[in-house]
């Protein structure tokens, strides 16, 4: 019997973890057309929104979708079962847990470590107060960058620009290089540099329309 995973767009994804090895080419493909199917990038944008609104941090809420995906590719997913979106979200909140875990292992270790300088007499480390100062920076910063995001898609979406769509899923992946994003597309170089100018033209009027300042006539 041949496997699922060996049709040009399967119907569900059974996972490396079931399969025992690393997906073919041809499996691949399947994958890739499956998940377009699904909206893929809109439902990585919402689970990454989702993880933000658990970790306070853009950062952390990308290393958290980097773990999601490979869960994802790992234990596999039937679309008959559970859409898309709350699959990612599940894993989301999996990984999230995981790593309060992990977290807590590690806030006793500093914990241990803190009392053993105060034991020493050290008295360099950073005050509650500065650190409470500092965290709320990085959430204030990270919180526009979201907000960044989020208008961007919009905007791509309202113009119909998938390649600048593809961009900004790369880039959530920190895929930064055209030949990494040509080689995953499988599109010409040009079409990411041409994306790069529309960029600059949304990034400008957005820009202006947060200072309040009327868009530059095209």
């Amino acid at each position: 019997m041949s496997e699922p995973n060996s049709r040009s767009q399967m119907e569900t994804y059974v996972g490396t973890d079931r399969l025992g090895r690393a997906l073919t080419d041809d499996e691949k493909r399947g994958l890739a057309a499956l998940l377009r199917a699904h909206d893929w990038v809109g439902a990585c944008m919402i689970a990454l929104r989702f993880a933000y609104r658990l970790t306070h941090r853009i950062g952390a809420a990308q290393d958290l979708m980097g773990r999601v995906r490979l869960r994802f590719v790992r234990s596999g997913w039937d679309p008959r079962q559970v859409p898309l979106v709350k699959r990612l979200c599940r894993l989301v909140w999996s990984e999230w847990t995981h790593e309060l875990e992990e977290a807590k292992v590690a806030r006793e270790a500093e914990r241990t470590f803190l009392e053993h300088m105060r034991d020493e007499g050290v008295t360099t480390a950073p005050s509650p107060e500065d650190i409470a100062e500092r965290i709320q920076a990085e959430i204030d910063a990270d919180a526009r960058a979201m907000s960044h995001l989020d208008r961007l898609r919009t905007a791509f979406e309202a113009a119909g620009d998938e390649v600048n769509l593809l961009w900004l899923e790369y880039s959530l992946e920190e895929i930064t290089s055209v030949a990494d994003m040509v080689k995953r597309s499988g599109l010409d170089p040009s079409a990411f540099y041409d994306a790069a100018d529309r960029r600059k033209r949304i990034v400008k009027r957005i820009v202006a329309a947060t200072r309040g300042v009327p868009p530059e006539k095209p």
